[in-house]
């Protein structure tokens, strides 16, 4: 019971595929987006299934790899979604390098960020750990 009343009294937080940066395939930012959003949860925010979340961007007809800010919140707000997790994928030489950010929806503000680089056989601790340091900066 106080499971339930802790869940409905939770806020709803989005978390979207990285964009797609510079030397990335579609494949390598479905690979690290799927790694962080199995490591970023929150206690006091309820994650909106990714699928609900790729299925409203396909309805509006935006390129989930390539959004803009307006339309990222817009996303935001018809998920009713307190707080959006954004990110960037990019690859130079043998390097990645991420950068996330906690968005507000109601006001567009960035309210933490994290982000990294390392190399292709690091991703998995690496992404790990960006995930858990925002969930750290907002509970």
């Amino acid at each position: 019971m106080c499971l339930m009343v802790l869940t409905l009294r939770a806020q709803k937080c989005a978390v979207l595929d990285f964009q797609l940066g510079t030397n990335v395939t579609a494949e390598e930012v479905d690979a690290i987006s799927y790694n962080f959003r199995t490591n970023f949860y929150p206690d006091n925010y309820n994650v909106i299934d990714v699928d609900r979340v790729n299925s409203l961007i396909k309805t509006l007809g935006y390129d989930k790899t390539g959004m803009t800010k307006q339309q990222l919140l817009e996303v935001g707000r018809k998920l009713e979604a307190k707080v959006m997790v954004v990110g960037t994928l990019n690859k130079l030489m043998d390097e990645y390098s991420v950068d996330v950010q906690v968005i507000d929806v109601s006001t567009g503000t960035t309210i933490a960020s994290e982000g990294n680089t390392f190399q292709k056989s690091e991703y998995r601790r690496e992404v790990k750990y960006i995930a858990q340091s925002l969930v750290h900066k907002i509970e």
